[in-house]
């Protein structure tokens, strides 16, 4: 097999595997946050080009880990959450097929845990 050929064999596969890791990163949009049970709005901001932006506010960086899904926000973001977890459409934890992100109030606190239904969600939206 020639390397050209091969190549051409590989690169599907490449496009599918990178696909899953960057469908673990939430998308640049305008995202709006609830709070449960009641789902009063707590916050709208915008994510673009890996930078919040709350309010229109000047954007700040935030980092963000693909393999988890977690997304560690500047502290003067959305206080007093410093960590949110990205869930993609469909995933067993996320709200259907909604882009989700849900506010942490302990960092590394586990999806599903003690207080999980509970902790604020935010949802990418259309206006």
């Amino acid at each position: 097999m020639t390397p050209t050929f091969r190549h051409l064999l590989l690169a599907p596969l490449l496009a599918v595997l990178c696909g899953a890791v960057l469908a673990q990163t939430p998308p640049d949009g305008r995202w709006r946050c609830y709070q449960p049970p009641a789902y009063t709005v707590l916050a709208w901001f915008d994510i673009a080009a890996g930078q919040i932006s709350v309010d229109r506010n000047d954007p700040l960086p935030f980092a963000g880990d693909a393999a988890t899904g977690r997304i560690l926000l500047p502290a003067v973001a959305l206080p007093p959450h410093r960590e949110a977890l990205y869930l993609p459409p469909g995933s067993a934890l996320g709200d259907g097929e909604r882009h989700t992100l849900v506010l942490l109030r302990t960092p590394g606190q586990k999806p599903g845990g003690r207080g999980w239904e509970k902790l604020p969600r935010c949802y990418m939206t259309t206006h």
